[in-house]
């Protein structure tokens, strides 16, 4: 009796803490049903959820629309929220301490907060009282639950009021997430510039450099406004003479650079995107379809919502479906019933960065060649949890504001970027929701004040277009970046609208033909590559489009968004089976195991597939080499370098299969050799991996693990805050792009005028609580590429704002 007595106090002591952090953690989950008052609102606003947890709000008016939004926001997603502002801001020190402080010096040379402020005071009345109302209501939602969110519990911190200004901090997050890793690639290619040898051709780029970033590629599949037929291969520049790059010659310098560790699919940041005309499709509206990578974490990026007012005699109706992000009280992709639209990120010239050889640097001047250079400080305090606040000078000079500065090796960079303009960043987004046709969704394209991106556009009567959305300052020289330049306006923003192909299509690629459009986009590099993806995940795209004639459907644009046939490794593979001929595996077991799989292959990136992975990590494998191999003839050292350009492949391939003998390192007697060292070197790193070659499946290569921000730090918790670890088909350089967490951080299709027929998954639910029933919900629907409606579901929950 004694014994059962100590035990029943035994496991009381434990559950009890369990028991009450639970219950703690259960107050912050929202109230989904009833009636609240609120000051905030005009007329009520209802929020019915449906059985995933999608929120339809409706309003009587815009304002009332968008507290509700921050409503929902704020309960659900606050801490995320809270994580973009302070990227942007540089104030993750203040919630995280010392850990985030290198983070925060990157972000505060750019002092966004400031640009924030200023971008609010040039929004239009209307736009102030959308972000005025939105704060209010995410406050109202933030105040509204029992407990802060479970986050802050565990940080033991509180939650600080959102301000309107937060939500431009939010947009600048994204030009960070998409725009940011722009400059180490730019310094890289610069540093490439200036020690080729040869003349100069454009815009004082090295002739010889457009053969490492080449403008266009045989894989470029642009849209084409003038031609139904598919625009032709691009010629490759040639290989460059010794005159200007001599790697073979080099000798010892190419042999001292680091080992090179990067890849060109570091960075992750893709997507696709595509319309077809109505002529072509079921319903007779344009279809469109979007498929936006990101690296993926917990909770998802978007959030799912409709937004309605009822309409009215003094306003028409309104009826957004599609994904928001948390943080702002727009629509961000998705449909109006009139127009739907997505985006895809463009990689053009919205950076300048300059380099000054300087010998000594201070907050007061900066010595160079040419005497004194002086230089603004601004002193920035940064506020770190636990230690005391860090002043950190911001230093400007006439190029920008320093990025780094080296002045023991003479280098000091500066730069500027367009997210530094106020005017670059604004609620014009919100044109499109009133929107009724593709030519007013094109007309306030060039005012929208987002990263720019590649808007592909359909409308309810069939017609498509493709544009850039965002703010293009006119010209090439430096003052594209510094706010002197001019915007383009509606007639010389790019465009193409209703090619007589029927269709459009975006992946990240070189996305016109015009070289007009084309230098628009891509400044004073447009000669030299815009930083574009290599265009063969476009150009699948493209042919899968075009492999439809006629009713296409939504099903039909997720196999497409689904599609992982290794289109682009077949002539890799083909090369493999070329170099191990017998000969070279004679008495190499090994080499002849990697050849029979490779022979085997099943041409897709497939889960279970083994020769796709040995094609892949051969390919990659010689890819970083040859980079190696060039930056050490060029004498750029391990930390100068960065991944290999997106468009390197065109070069690769040349010097693979034309083997030009002053292009190959000197430790090697012939490309036969470096080709098959490379295949050894892929075989030791697979064994490494795997317990032979035959059991390095594609699917066990890098699993699917999407992880909460707080999981690595509270690993006893990953199994409550992770999504379930999967195994999943796709790779880069086609539709299906998954690489690890890097994959389609939403996929949908949606006809204008026919949402029910369309679908929209997300890789987890909606809520940020993992006690919620939403936390995972629509997770596997994505994992497995089953469509999940486009529209939200019969109403579960109804909590109704009323005025008080």
């Amino acid at each position: 009796m004694r014994i059962r007595l100590v035990v029943i106090v035994c496991v009381a002591v434990i559950l009890a803490p369990v028991a009450l952090v639970h219950g703690l953690l259960r107050e912050s989950l929202p109230q989904l049903d009833g009636e609240l008052t609120h000051m905030g609102v005009v007329a009520p606003v209802s929020i019915d959820r449906d059985e995933r947890g999608i929120p339809t709000i409706q309003a009587a008016n815009r304002v009332d629309l968008a507290y509700g939004t921050g409503f929902v926001h704020g309960q659900d997603r606050y801490f995320q929220m809270d994580l973009l502002r302070r990227l942007a801001a540089g104030e993750l020190s203040e919630l995280f301490g010392e850990t985030a402080l290198e983070q925060d010096r990157k972000a505060r040379i750019f002092r966004f907060r400031n640009v924030a402020r200023e971008s609010l005071r040039l929004a239009s009345p209307e736009q102030r009282a959308v972000l005025e109302a939105y704060a209010r209501g995410v406050n109202a939602g933030l105040s509204g639950l029992h407990s802060r969110p479970w986050e802050y519990w565990l940080l033991a911190s509180m939650p600080a009021q959102w301000k309107p200004e937060d939500t431009i901090l939010v947009s600048l997050a994204m030009w960070w997430d998409l725009q940011y890793g722009d400059f180490d690639r730019e310094i890289v290619r610069q540093e490439l510039n200036a020690r080729l040898g040869g003349p100069e051709c454009e815009s004082g780029w090295k002739c010889g450099l457009g053969f490492l970033y080449p403008a266009r590629t045989a894989w470029d599949a642009p849209n084409s406004a003038a031609s139904a037929t598919p625009a032709a291969d691009n010629r490759s520049a040639p290989v460059p003479p010794p005159e200007v790059l001599d790697v073979r010659g080099a000798g010892s310098v190419a042999q001292a650079a680091a080992r090179f560790s990067g890849s060109r699919y570091s960075s992750g940041i893709g997507s696709n995107n595509w319309a077809v005309a109505g002529r072509l499709t079921a319903t007779g509206s344009a279809l469109v379809a979007n498929d936006m990578h990101l690296s993926q974490r917990v909770p998802p990026t978007w959030y799912r919502a409709r937004l309605r007012i009822a309409g009215s005699s003094m306003q028409p109706p309104l009826d957004l479906n599609g994904v928001t992000l948390p943080g702002a009280p727009v629509l961000v992709a998705g449909s109006n019933g009139h127009i739907a639209w997505g985006f895809t990120n463009s990689y053009g010239d919205w950076i300048h960065v300059a380099h000054v050889a300087c010998s000594a640097l201070s907050e007061r001047e900066m010595q160079t060649t040419a005497g004194a250079v002086p230089l603004n400080v601004q002193q920035e305090q940064i506020r770190v949890r636990g230690r005391p606040t860090v002043i950190f000078p911001v230093l400007s000079g006439p190029a920008g504001v320093l990025y780094e500065g080296r002045p023991q090796k003479r280098s000091c960079w500066f730069v500027r970027w367009l997210a530094q303009q106020p005017g670059a960043t604004n609620m014009n987004l919100m044109a499109l929701e009133r929107a009724t046709s593709v030519a007013q969704a094109l007309a306030a394209a060039p005012g929208m004040g987002i990263p720019e991106q590649n808007l592909v556009v359909g409308d309810q009567a069939g017609h498509v277009a493709w544009t850039i959305a965002g703010r293009i300052p006119v010209g090439t020289g430096v003052g594209r970046t510094n706010g002197s330049a001019p915007w383009t306006t509606v007639e010389t923003h790019p465009r193409i609208v209703d090619p007589p192909v029927g269709r459009v299509w975006s992946a990240n690629a070189r996305a016109t033909d015009d070289e007009t459009q084309e230098a628009a986009i891509g400044g004073d590099v447009a000669s030299v590559g815009a930083g574009y993806d290599l265009g063969a995940r476009a150009r699948q795209i493209r042919d899968d489009l075009l492999s439809i004639q006629g009713g296409a459907t939504p099903a039909q644009m997720l196999r497409i968004q689904l599609d992982d046939r290794a289109v682009f490794l077949t002539r890799w593979r083909a090369l493999l089976l070329s170099l191990l001929d017998a000969g070279s595996v004679r008495d190499q077991p090994l080499r002849t195991e990697f050849r029979r799989l490779v022979s085997e292959w099943n041409a897709r990136a497939s889960v279970d597939a083994v020769g796709y992975r040995l094609v892949r990590a051969y390919r990659d494998q010689t890819e970083e080499a040859v980079w190696e191999m060039l930056l050490g003839a060029l004498g750029i050292t391990h930390d100068e370098q960065t991944g290999v350009p997106d468009q390197f492949e065109s070069a690769l391939w040349q010097l693979v299969t034309e083997k030009p003998m002053h292009m190959l390192s000197a430790r090697y007697s012939s490309w036969q050799e470096f080709l098959l060292s490379q295949v050894d070197a892929t075989i030791t790193q697979l064994k490494e991996d795997c317990r032979d070659l035959a059991h390095c499946t594609w699917g066990a290569r890098r699993p699917v693990r999407i992880r909460h921000p707080l999981s690595r730090a509270l690993p006893f918790l990953a199994g409550l805050l992770d999504m379930p670890t999967v195994e999943l088909p796709g790779d880069h350089d086609m539709p299906r792009v998954q690489d690890g967490p890097i994959g389609a951080s939403e996929r949908f299709a949606v006809s204008p005028g026919h949402e029910e027929l369309g679908y929209l998954e997300l890789p987890g639910g909606q809520s940020g609580h993992p006690l919620s029933a939403y936390y995972r919900s629509g997770f596997q629907d994505w994992a497995r590429g089953k469509p999940t409606p486009f529209l939200p579901g019969s109403s579960q929950h109804r909590l109704t704002l009323r005025a008080e």
